[in-house]
């Protein structure tokens, strides 16, 4: 505990330390190796003389005893925290002393007698949690056997956050952590770490609208967030022309859980490299690792192929739990998230992280009611789709579209298992389709059991082969489009292939309708200029998200600031819709009056600073005539 609040200490503004753990699924230097970092080991015999080499980045020592109570060790964690200090038990600050490195004592826990749960921290809320950072709060097992000695809380003590293990199942400890929760404002709040049962945590925090980013097994954490925080979006494939088919997406499991895309999903990930992209994959991810952890996201999507799609784990940023269908202790079935306030301050949130990271799909545990819908709707424009976990295959789950945009896919399994699982599912449902019109069906499948990619490819194959023409499997955010195509819905006519672009000026014009603002149009040069989008058929226009040059990383003094959008039917004739004045935002979003037309034009009469137009990226929705 000591020498990982050390390596918080020191990481708080530039990363210095870093823990190796040698038995690293992944393999020990994988990462270190692809954040590119230079490390001079220190072995674990060592330690103290690495503990004198950085002393002076303490104030001092907070010392505490875990006899009386393992929770000792997270009052002391949190104490420090605040103090920029060590948290040091008795026997560490004798071992201390005897190798001479003499820290002065800046807070005594030792004379601390209580062994309650509750009456601990009670002690830390009444005297020290008035002053701890309340965007985060890391739960975090103290325990002798089985605890949690190192992963995670480097990142609170470099953060100033605290630290608690509170069982929801037992009723005291489940009020004394909603006193701290009550504290945290949702949409500004994450919960980092794990709970003692997943289910009775995750309501538990989920009652105040606020995620849990599961990390218990998270280390380096403070190394891997101080990495370049750019992320390089990749670029989304045009979509596949909507035919009369059944349309399959399948997503894989447990991306939200940040330590499962340092170790598992690096390990299935690279060795199966020679299966991606063959087919269509949409992989669960965490949206906080722009945050905690961006060359881990960056490594997966600068690896990705055309085929592999990214979605948002439950429920958006951080494991949030809205309504629980699954009864287990301390997690009644029902709903959790009943206050619209909160709900909007998590979408909202979820929304910023959702820009920040391209990711368009997310999944609900375990069902949303109206409430929540309506909030997703609202608040998160990214989104071109929702699916629906629906654990406990209850009939009152259900799919749907919200306000006419943002449709709610109920997954057909939430966790398919095996081959026989999910081909027999599939088998099923395909053969009883009427094939009057198009067919859509949504699986997710379990990462920890058989189904790796070099399964599901089979399952793929097979499916293909039974019933030949009649089925694609596509990436999800292909999916939700054409879903929303064939029920005649507004869906993005920018990734349709029928969809041309041209400008009056020179430029690569492809980059205007990639899906990624990682690429730039530029004008060829300074003044007005235009730039053109042909459908190839009439549509009912009804929205338009220009992404300007600042979503690129370029200085947003380049976002273009004026301009005019226009349409047409026959591309002569052109209809002022909007008009952009003084913008000086990063993404231009809006809804206007359903218009129909083929052709659509954004004409800028301002660009940014240097004259020249800058567009990251464009989406125009319309449905069919």
């Amino acid at each position: 505990i000591t020498f990982s609040a050390l390596q918080g200490l020191v990481n708080r503004t530039k990363p210095e330390l870093f823990l190796l753990e040698r038995r690293s699924e992944e393999g020990a230097m994988t990462w270190p190796e692809t954040a590119g970092l230079k490390l001079k080991e220190t072995g674990l015999m060592s330690k103290y003389e690495l503990l004198d080499k950085y002393s002076k980045a303490a104030t001092g020592v907070v010392l505490y005893d875990p006899s009386v109570s393992p929770h000792y060790r997270n009052v002391a964690c949190s104490v420090a925290s605040q103090k920029k200090a060590l948290p040091v038990s008795t026997e560490v600050y004798g071992l201390m002393k005897e190798k001479g490195i003499r820290l002065k004592m800046v807070e005594d826990l030792t004379s601390l007698k209580m062994t309650s749960t509750v009456e601990i921290y009670t002690y830390f809320l009444e005297h020290w949690w008035k002053t701890s950072e309340k965007r985060l709060l890391v739960s975090a097992n103290p325990g002798d056997r089985g605890g949690d000695f190192h992963h995670t809380r480097d990142i609170a003590a470099a953060t100033g956050a605290a630290m608690v293990w509170l069982d929801a199942r037992i009723p005291e400890e489940k009020k004394m952590f909603g006193k701290f929760l009550t504290d945290m404002k949702a949409g500004e709040a994450v919960v980092l770490g794990w709970h003692p049962t997943e289910r009775s945590g995750i309501t538990t925090v989920s009652e105040y609208g606020i995620g849990t980013l599961p990390a218990d097994f998270y280390v380096s954490g403070s190394v891997y967030s101080g990495t370049d925080h750019h992320i390089r979006i990749p670029a989304v494939p045009k979509k596949p022309t909507l035919e009369n088919k059944v349309y399959v997406s399948i997503i894989i499991s447990d991306g939200d859980n940040i330590q499962y895309t340092q170790h598992a999903m690096r390990r299935v990930w690279d060795k199966t490299a020679n299966i991606r992209g063959k087919f269509p994959l949409s992989w669960t991810i965490a949206p906080g690792l722009v945050d905690v952890g961006p060359v881990i996201m960056n490594y997966y999507y600068t690896h990705a192929t055309p085929n592999d799609c990214f979605v948002t784990g439950p429920s958006g940023m951080g494991y949030m739990m809205p309504v629980n269908t699954l009864e287990e202790p301390g997690a009644p079935v029902g709903e959790y998230l009943k206050d619209p306030a909160r709900m909007d301050g998590y979408a909202k949130l979820t929304e910023t992280y959702l820009q920040r990271s391209g990711l368009r799909v997310a999944t609900i545990w375990d069902e949303a009611s109206p409430m929540h819908r309506a909030s997703y709707e609202k608040n998160c424009r990214s989104l071109y789709g929702m699916t629906v976990q629906n654990f406990k295959d209850m009939p009152s789950v259900r799919g749907g579209v919200e306000n006419n945009r943002l449709p709610f896919d109920k997954l057909e399994i939430p966790y398919a298992g095996s081959y026989d699982h999910l081909h027999g599912s599939l088998s099923r449902n395909i053969s009883r389709w009427n094939g009057k019109e198009p067919m859509f069906i949504s699986y997710q499948a379990d990462i920890w059991g058989e189904l790796k990619p070099d399964r599901l490819m089979q399952v793929h194959d097979d499916i293909l082969k039974e019933f030949p023409g009649k089925v694609e499997f596509v990436r999800a955010d292909h999916y939700f489009n054409l879903h929303n195509e064939a029920k005649g819905l507004p869906f993005n006519l920018c990734m349709a292939p029928s969809t041309t672009v041209r400008s009056d000026a020179e430029g690569a014009t492809e980059a205007l309708t990639d899906g990624t603002p990682e690429t730039v149009w530029t004008s060829s040069r300074s003044g007005n200029t235009w730039v053109g989008f042909d459908f190839g058929k009439s549509h009912r226009i009804s929205r338009y998200v220009i992404r300007h040059a600042g979503t690129s990383g370029l200085d947003p003094a380049l976002n273009t600031r004026d301009g005019r959008v226009q349409v047409s039917e026959d591309g002569k004739s052109w209809k002022n819709i909007g008009l952009i004045k003084g913008n000086a935002l990063d993404v231009t979003d809006v809804d206007c009056s359903p218009v129909s037309a083929r052709y659509f034009r954004y004409a800028i009469t301002a660009a940014g600073n240097d004259g020249k137009g800058r567009i990251a990226d464009m989406e125009i929705y319309g449905s069919r005539n």
